[in-house]
């Protein structure tokens, strides 16, 4: 090409510049024309084939490198990119490109190699592995939000709730592993998210995984993933585990009380080293998570029959909320039902209903073995079958209506029973006074009049997290 054959485009680059940019040594290109004859050959080559520039141009493909596909992509027209090749002694990724001009006709193909180190390839298919992992798991979270509110905490008035709150708060400033302890259905999982969500991990990856509901044989694939052909039934490019699933992000633990003891081992590594092994895997993989466990389960009690790692559950309880039962905030139960009828109500696209007195007055004095969860359950229940604005006491199943004597005149007035009312006002009392010395268990004790060991008896029985 001459000089003032050159497109104009062209002609801002110098002979050096475009010497330089067409002979690299990453791409290390060849060109054969129509014929297969060689036209261009890199000097980056003369390892790979054995031959100078000077030597293969000329030559048909095929002298240079008996195994070559570029006289057949003459043929197909088509490209051929990303190809598997063993050139020289190592197996390499490959692009060959036909060559066409203006009209259309094929003069030539590009041949030139993507990567020279399938090392590389497999890194990034492990990262598109794990991008993949993300979406098809997050596009299954999408559809439970719409169900269930994890983005919202009913902040109630008494004194256990606030308490979880401020000790869910001040473990979202760290990365430390939180603990989150309570009865079935007291909301543990969305305190959990609540943590994740007020933390600066907020924008990266929140993982939950429920450990009673995974066979014990495949728990560890589970949470670190496996290469392929790890075992029978194995997809053939592996599988990001659930860690690495949630790097840069946050991992929900829920159900750690069911995790088998020998997975206990192999979880205290993970956070004690943070990196992974897949299953069948020789290289461990770094990952960057921040833990949350919970449980319903009594974890220092499972330790007593070596059920539960002793190590483990230091190394988890850093931070410990306690999610409180229904019984112990019937306080808070007029604003967490009001919640639950609105939510309830935007989802079935109904109008929203209040609860008569009486009602509420049930509402209160039922013990909800089944907490939070069965309150939504008893309160949807209730806005489906009410006919009018308020939901009354007979719109209630008979256990919960049957708890509270209406009189001719009024609905007696609600009274917490005896032992809820002295378990509140001493719940009360020690965080008020723990906090008023400034952490101080013994100054506290003798604020409030009693023993050390009958205060730290009381912290145990109550389940107080300071």
């Amino acid at each position: 090409m001459t000089e003032n054959s050159k497109p104009k485009w062209l002609s801002y680059i110098d002979d050096t510049l475009l010497d330089t940019f067409v002979d690299n040594p990453y791409e290390c290109p060849i060109v054969i024309d129509e014929n297969g004859i060689i036209r261009f050959m890199s000097r980056y080559n003369v390892g790979l084939y054995g031959f100078t520039p000077e030597q293969a141009v000329g030559k048909h493909i095929t002298e240079v490198n008996k195994n070559s596909r570029m006289h057949e992509t003459l043929i197909t027209g088509k490209a051929e990119i990303g190809e598997t090749y063993q050139l020289g002694n190592r197996q390499q990724i490959v692009a060959r490109i036909p060559l066409r001009d203006r009209n259309g006709k094929i003069i030539g193909v590009l041949g030139k190699r993507i990567f020279h180190r399938v090392e590389t390839i497999r890194a990034l298919y492990q990262k598109l592995e794990i991008l993949e992992g993300q979406l098809k798991y997050y596009h299954k979270e999408v559809t439970n939000l719409k169900t269930y509110p994890y983005d919202k905490i009913v902040a109630g008035k008494s004194a256990l709730i606030q308490e979880a709150m401020h000790t869910a708060l001040q473990a979202a400033k760290s990365d430390v592993a939180v603990l989150i302890t309570g009865e079935s259905g007291t909301g543990k999982e969305a305190c959990a998210c609540f943590i994740h969500q007020s933390s600066k991990r907020a924008d990266g990856p929140y993982i939950t995984v429920n450990c009673a509901a995974i066979p014990a044989e495949l728990i560890e694939s589970e949470l670190f993933g496996y290469e392929g052909g790890a075992f029978t039934g194995a997809k053939a490019g592996g599988k990001p585990g659930k860690f690495e699933l949630a790097n840069k992000g946050t991992i929900l633990l829920d159900e750690i009380g069911d995790m088998p003891l020998n997975m206990q081992a192999k979880l205290l590594r993970v956070l004690q080293e943070r990196e992974i092994e897949r299953v069948g895997g020789t290289k461990p993989v770094k990952v960057d998570f921040r833990l949350i466990a919970s449980t319903n389960k009594d974890l220092q009690e499972m330790i007593k029959k070596d059920t539960f790692r002793m190590d483990l559950f230091y190394r988890l309880n850093i931070f410990n909320v306690n999610t409180p039962s229904l019984r112990s905030i019937p306080e808070d139960i007029p604003e967490i039902a009001s919640f639950l009828i609105n939510e309830l109500s935007q989802k079935e696209k109904m109008p929203a209903k209040i609860v008569s007195r009486a009602a509420m007055i049930a509402l209160q004095r039922y013990p909800w073995p089944g907490n939070v969860r069965e309150l939504r359950n008893v309160v949807e229940r209730a806005l489906i079958i009410a006919e009018g604005p308020e939901i009354q006491l007979r719109h209630l199943p008979s256990r919960i209506a049957g708890l509270v004597q209406k009189s001719s005149s009024s609905p007696q007035k609600y009274i917490a029973p005896l032992r809820d009312a002295v378990s509140e006002a001493e719940t009360k009392a020690i965080i008020e006074a723990i906090r008023s010395v400034g952490g101080n268990k013994l100054k506290a004790a003798k604020i409030l009049g009693v023993h050390r060991t009958v205060l730290y008896q009381k912290i145990k029985k109550y389940n107080i997290s300071l």
